[in-house]
């Protein structure tokens, strides 16, 4: 391991030395030394066993759905924010429509105060120095000029997360949908692999016995060429034997056979005849 790692060493000295003496510039180095290493992954990844192959893609896909219930989780807390922001649009919107409807009364009682040149004033059933509803009235001025403009940027800032909602849960579905998609055509794939797999060793099976069926039949025809010439040779010996044999050992003639069973029934034939006729 030593000696591998100090022979891969010399040679990335030896060929920075071979750069750096033809005046290449270091870019154009680090340029082949990521060519080769990304030739060499890549080689590295084509001879890996389908096990650890089929782990990793096992372990990636894991990984997304982690980051998917990250990203659910995520925009879960958004909505919350979302609620909270909602709410306070809501109260606000009550109190700049309320204050709105105190400041619109308050200004026909201010502006009559103002031409009649009182020093007093009756609002809500309280009697207010004109000074001090005066200041009254600014004061509910500015808090709603405050408060309206919180309004409308929170109400801006609604419209934007609502549209990022909308939007980050178009991507989770998109996300969940790709990710199921995924998992199910790796699932498919597997099992297709599998057939594919069993089909190729049948093919071998069948390929295997196709090469040996010359071999057998030839064999097999030469076994049942043996047994027909045997035959044919005990066949033919045990024949030109039979006709060879001495008389007496050859099997009664038939023409001689026939004409003894006629002579022997004729025989017992007259013998009875006379008897019946005498009777």
């Amino acid at each position: 391991m030593k000696k591998f790692v100090w022979a891969t060493l010399l040679a990335g000295l030896g060929l920075a030395g071979l750069f750096v003496a033809a005046g290449r510039g270091s870019g154009e180095l680090r340029g082949y030394f990521r060519a080769s290493a990304d030739k060499t992954v890549d080689g590295l990844v084509a001879s890996l066993p389908k096990e650890v192959v089929d782990r990793k893609l096992d372990h990636d896909l894991q990984q997304q759905r982690r980051d998917l219930i990250d990203h659910q989780v995520q925009l879960n807390l958004s909505r919350n924010q979302i609620a909270d922001l909602r709410s306070d649009v809501s109260k606000l919107e009550t109190s700049v429509a309320l204050r709105k409807r105190l400041l619109s009364e308050a200004y026909p009682i201010l502006k009559a105060a103002i031409e009649g040149g009182q020093e007093s004033v009756k609002f809500a059933n309280t009697d207010y120095s004109l000074p001090n509803f005066q200041r009254e009235v600014d004061e509910l001025l500015t808090l709603q000029d405050r408060e309206t403009r919180q309004l409308e940027i929170k109400r801006e800032g609604l419209t934007r997360l609502e549209r990022g909602e909308r939007e980050g849960i178009q991507a989770l579905a998109d996300m969940r949908t790709a990710l199921e998609s995924s998992e199910m055509e790796v699932e498919v794939l597997k099992q297709r692999r599998e057939q594919a797999e069993m089909e190729s060793k049948t093919l071998d099976t069948v390929s295997s016995i196709a090469s040996k069926r010359p071999d057998i039949d030839s064999s097999v025809s030469q076994g049942l060429s043996k047994i027909r010439s045997d035959v044919k040779q005990l066949e033919a010996k045990n024949e030109a034997r039979r006709a060879l044999s001495p008389v007496n050992e050859r099997p009664t003639n038939q023409l001689t056979k026939h004409w003894n069973r006629l002579e022997t029934l004729k025989a017992i034939h007259d013998d009875a005849v006379p008897a019946k006729s005498s009777q």
